[in-house]
């Protein structure tokens, strides 16, 4: 199977027809993958986290220099990495954050503990600004949810 790299506006459309992906979070000795649900308002990625007291993933998200991203697709094969800094949202940007993940995020299930109820979860707006941003498909290409 052959591999071709997207373009940028192969990209940019991979991203804002897909909802969800895995974030990948390191302390630097141990790496921690995720998935979550995101939006992208073509600059930048966005998460809602959701975590309870004590969170492991926060605790990687703070220790966290590079985050990595990956959205992918099977049918055709294709994916996109995104790696880059992942910073809180100010309450100033929290609309656009809400705005980019209401466009393509994928709504999870609010029960991301076995032991603690809905109620006691916090909730914050995380931004991954890309500082590096590619994209491949294998065999059939991507190009707007269509082969090329």
């Amino acid at each position: 199977m052959t591999a071709d790299e997207m373009t940028d506006e192969e990209v940019d459309a991979f991203l804002r027809e897909r909802g969800s992906g895995v974030l990948a979070l390191t302390d630097g000795a141990e790496s921690y993958a995720i998935p979550e649900s995101f939006g992208y308002d073509g600059d930048a990625l966005y998460f809602q986290l959701v975590y309870d007291e004590g969170s492991r993933k926060m605790a990687l998200v703070e220790s966290t220099g590079v985050a990595t991203f990956t959205a992918y697709t099977e049918t055709p094969a294709a994916s996109v990495v995104a790696r880059g800094p992942l910073d809180v949202v100010s309450d100033g940007d929290a609309p656009r954050a809400s705005e980019a993940l209401a466009e393509n995020g994928t709504v999870p299930t609010l029960n991301v503990s076995t032991e603690t109820p809905p109620s006691e979860l916090a909730f914050d707006y995380y931004r991954l600004t890309p500082a590096d941003l590619t994209g491949r498909v294998f065999g059939s290409a991507f190009e707007g949810g269509t082969e090329r």
